[in-house]
């Protein structure tokens, strides 16, 4: 039946394409993109270019992943993964990573992949093109991931504990009630039973031909693709392509790549699972169907077939968005839509939603209510116009920014194709076809589309939630019960709604006139403008031409909670987050992304310890709606005692079975130490959720608000300061009324922000996984300048890496060392901190090695080669960080205007990264550990 509405609509869709006066060409495939396909089946998208310039995406897609795995290789694909990394037929060991890091590249960062159920995805990211030779040594490792995998003997027993302890620190309460699930879910499919980390049984185990006989047998170029986007030369790259893959041919005797289903039925399927660390409870409807052909997704027609089925998920989110600001409704959040090859075999329309706790049953009901309703009325005219709006808008945008697009999105739309066979036809087809069919999809299309997605057969509920005293799930009887009575629910027909008011009421008067020669200056360092209005305000003005469609905007006042009495915290800290919960002027929340509709946009206010900001985006297009936005942030919060209860509620939920969960214990205990057992530390709980008074908060707000003189507002990207621009930001933010006799505020120090000393905070929590989590932080005074910032974070890529050759791969004592820090401004102190996750057997020996590898690199343990690759890593990101407009605002402006001319990013970073040598790393190794402030902070099971 779905297949027969989907051949009627893409017949529609072919007469309305087929009417334009340009008609469409249907190469299926961005032309821009070189595509082919080799002998021995190998599929290339070859694509240039050049944002970054000097950098290129490499990938290998397969379309191989856990469920292709025997019982006797559950796990093994992943663990394939992890393999790649240790050998190859051209790289041995670790070469690939240390190669790779030597030219700037991060291993987890630049060099990763991943494994799911159906692919299996390597990447190489922003691999510098300036040298051939760099290009080349990209192409041999994706050929030797393709088919020459070493799998050798010791480097599989290796790994073995690597994979293990992955297995630990992934082992979350959602994830077993997800693989749980899905064995009564999916019965007798293999979906039921693979869930890509697999049996650590198996793992512990299995022998190495194992591994060996899933690689030879699913590794192969007709399964692959090889994915390069950047500054390269197509034509170079196509024949290198052609001539490395010669030696590795088409898997012989394999047969066709079976592909598997959920499973087809009459009668719904209830899954109803919990978990004793489940924080909250999780319930979703799913409605299987036979999966839209590969081929049929690629075309212009299949392109149009998705945007009918975003409408629908648009409308969802509003209605749920709607339905969410009422105190009492029983979900906090709730979405839904249709997916196009959820599997090889099944497309499947999804809902779900999160319940309030203890309303578990209500928030069924009025799931599977809004499922009937949209299947009985479907959606409205106001809604499908709305829908429309936004999504034609997402596509320009997209459109105006085409030159612009980074190397990774395009990347991951030719990865799509290649597995899913979703659409990537290019820019400016997809955007002639949205404005050729967009305005004539009528709402019947649209609820007849949603007629033939939800249909009475292969349903399936699953309900994942919390176990606790007072929380009773439905049965599986009683989910039953209300999936068979869903025809027979009285339920009203959606409303109309159309809004027609202005987002300001009345228009205020604009600032005095802008003196061009005593009100504007120009940085010759910074390349700004720099604007003093009449009422005291300081406006910075940055062009950029990083993005075409992109205005990124920031007011920054230093103060935030400081400025507070310890008893105002908590009501300072949520202030921010009622006033969006609120809406803003005369309009709530729900009222306002209505009058919004097609805009692009975004907002918010934050107060943070030591400033209060609020920062925003716009298109070029939508520059004065953002304006008036930031007027009522600073002139119009507004009391919406509903929706105030509404957010509460939700917080309650948050919340409720927070202690259970040893990953929350584990981070309020972090949080606690490492703000020294302050009364001003503020732990999200339900005694802190009993002290947030909506009245206070918002009083605090506009204290904090008050006069906006204190603040320095930066606009940075495709905005120019002409006389229109300065006209408008005249007319909004020269109207604010301010205070211009009253000092700047500054950061008022409450406190000391760690504890002096040997401190270790040893506990014991309940938890299904046994686990030892730890954080050690060693502290000192330090000035808050570039050079100690920059050698504090060389010191911490040089035990990342020395961590991640003796915790994870010598001991396989985890998945992972977490290395940083940083220098507090306010509190003039250095911070180092390693965090990671092993077995209790494990804790106290690798404890040991986190400080004596400390000691190591202070004593002089060799670390020039790994000290350079952490030079050359953070140039390239500097380097590409000075094309995005939000490095510009949030670092280089941020810390030349607010944090002093002598953090000039632009004039001193790589100076200055060029000047730290090996003994200042060693050097601040020694006084960290000279200081003699440690915290360790340790969670075992109990």
């Amino acid at each position: 039946m779905k297949k027969t509405f989907l051949l009627t609509f893409c017949a529609f869709v072919a007469i309305i394409v087929s009417a334009q006066e340009a008609p469409l060409m249907n190469p299926n495939l961005d032309p821009a993109v070189r595509y082919g396909v080799l002998d021995n089946g190998l599929t290339y998208y070859i694509r240039h270019n050049e944002q970054p310039k000097n950098r290129a995406e490499f990938h290998i897609a397969q379309k191989v992943g856990a469920v292709l795995e025997e019982d006797s290789q559950n796990g093994l694909a992943h663990f394939l993964e992890h393999m790649a990394f240790n050998g190859t037929a051209n790289f041995d060991g670790k070469e690939i990573i240390e190669y790779f890091k030597s030219q700037g590249l991060s291993f987890g960062g630049d060099i990763n992949a991943y494994t799911s159920i159906d692919e299996t995805v390597y990447r190489l990211s922003n691999v510098p093109t300036m040298r051939q030779g760099v290009i080349d040594s990209a192409l041999l490792v994706m050929h030797d991931w393709s088919g020459k995998i070493s799998l050798i003997d010791e480097e599989i027993d290796s790994e073995r504990g690597v994979i293990r302890e992955e297995w630990r620190t992934r082992s979350s309460a959602f994830r077993r009630m997800w693989a749980k699930s899905n064995k009564i879910k999916y019965a007798g499919s293999r979906y039921a039973v693979r869930d890509v980390i697999g049996d650590t049984a198996i793992i512990n185990n299995f022998p190495y031909d194992t591994l060996r006989a899933y690689y030879k047998k699913w590794y192969g170029p007709d399964l692959q693709g090889i994915i390069v986007v950047g500054d390269v030369d197509v034509d170079y790259v196509e024949n290198k392509i052609k001539e490395l893959w010669q030696d590795i041919p088409q898997r012989a005797n394999r047969g066709e790549r079976p592909v598997y289903s959920y499973g087809r039925h009459t009668e719904p399927i209830v899954a109803v699972v919990s978990d004793p660390e489940a924080s909250y409870s999780l319930l979703q409807f799913e409605c299987v169907s036979d999966a839209t052909p590969h081929d049929a997704l690629q075309t212009p027609q299949g392109y149009t077939a998705t945007l009918l089925t975003d409408i629908i998920e648009q409308v969802i989110g509003y209605r749920f968005e709607e339905l969410t600001q009422k105190a009492d409704c029983p979900v906090i959040q709730g979405e839904g839509g249709y997916e196009y090859r959820a599997t090889k075999m099944d497309d499947e329309f999804a809902m779900q939603v999160v319940a309030k706790t203890g309303k578990e049953k209500e928030a069924l009901q009025l799931m599977l209510t809004e499922i009937e309703r949209l299947k009985r009325y479907g959606i409205t005219s106001s809604e499908l116009e709305r829908a429309k709006l936004d999504l034609l808008n997402d596509i320009e945008k997209t459109y105006n920014e085409r030159a612009k697009q980074k190397n990774s999105d395009l990347t991951s739309q030719y990865i799509r194709h290649f597995l899913d066979g979703a659409p990537a036809l290019g820019e400016e087809m997809e955007l002639q076809i949205a404005k050729a069919v967009m305005p004539q999809i009528p709402v019947e299309v649209v609820n007849e589309a949603i007629k033939h997605f939800i249909t009475d057969e292969n349903r399936i509920v699953t309900i994942m939630g919390m176990q606790k005293d007072g929380i009773e799930l439905p049965t599986d009887a009683e989910v039953m019960a209300q999936l068979k009575g869903m025809a027979a629910l009285e339920i009203e027909a959606p409303k109309e709604e159309k809004l027609d008011i202005p987002l300001v009421a009345q228009k205020p008067r604009a600032g005095k006139k802008i003196r061009p020669k005593k009100d504007i200056h120009h940085s010759l360092d910074m390349k700004t403008t720099e604007i003093t209005l009449r009422n005291g305000i300081k406006v910075v003005i940055k062009p950029t031409t990083f993005s075409d469609d992109e205005i990124l905007f920031r007011a920054f006042s230093i103060g935030g909670l400081s400025q507070v009495e310890d008893n105002d915290v908590i009501n300072a800290s949520f202030a921010p987050d009622i006033v969006e919960t609120n809406g803003i002027g005369e309009h709530s929340a729900t009222q306002l992304t209505k009058l919004l509709a097609g805009k692009t946009l975004s907002i918010a206010a934050d107060i943070d310890d030591d400033s209060e900001e609020i920062k925003g985006m716009s298109s070029v297009k939508d520059f004065e709606t953002l304006l008036q936005l930031i007027y009522l942030y600073f002139t119009s919060p507004r009391q919406d005692d509903e929706a105030f209860d509404a957010m509460m509620s939700m917080m309650r939920t948050v919340v409720a079975n927070k202690d259970a969960n040893p990953k929350a214990i584990f981070s309020d205990s972090l949080q606690m130490a490492m703000g020294n057992w302050s009364p001003r530390v503020m732990l999200l709980n339900q005694a802190t959720l009993d002290k947030v008074n909506q009245n206070r908060a918002l009083e605090l707000y506009r204290q904090r608000f008050a006069n906006p003189k204190d603040f320095t507002f930066f606009f940075v990207g495709n905005i120019n300061a002409d006389e229109t621009t300065l006209n408008l930001i005249n007319q909004w933010i020269g109207s604010l009324k301010t205070n211009t006799s009253v000092a700047a505020e500054q950061f008022i120090a409450r406190s000391n922000r760690m504890p002096k000393g040997k401190i270790t905070n040893r506990f014991s929590a309940e938890m299904s996984t046994r686990t030892a989590s730890n954080l050690i932080v060693y502290s000192m005074p330090a000035r808050y300048e570039i050079r100690n910032r920059l050698t504090l974070r060389l010191l911490s890529d040089c035990l990342d890496a020395m961590y991640l050759e003796s915790i994870r791969e010598r001991e396989g004592g985890s998945y992972g060392v977490g290395v940083g820090g940083g220098v507090d401004k306010n509190y003039q102190l250095a911070e180092l901190y390693m965090q990671f996750d092993t077995d209790p057997k494990l804790e106290d020996k690798l404890l040991a090695i986190i400080h004596e590898e400390l000691e190591r690199v202070a004593n002089g343990a060799p670390i020039a080669e790994e000290l350079e690759k952490s030079k050359q890593n953070l140039r390239k990101d500097y380097e590409q960080n000075l094309e995005k407009n939000r490095f510009w605002l949030n670092t280089i402006l941020y810390r030349y205007y607010i944090e002093g001319r002598s953090e000039n990013y632009l004039k001193h970073y790589l100076p200055v990264l060029e000047l730290v040598n090996e003994q200042d790393v060693r050097d601040m190794a020694r006084q960290l550990l000279d200081a003699g402030n440690v915290l360790e902070v340790i969670m075992e099971p109990k």
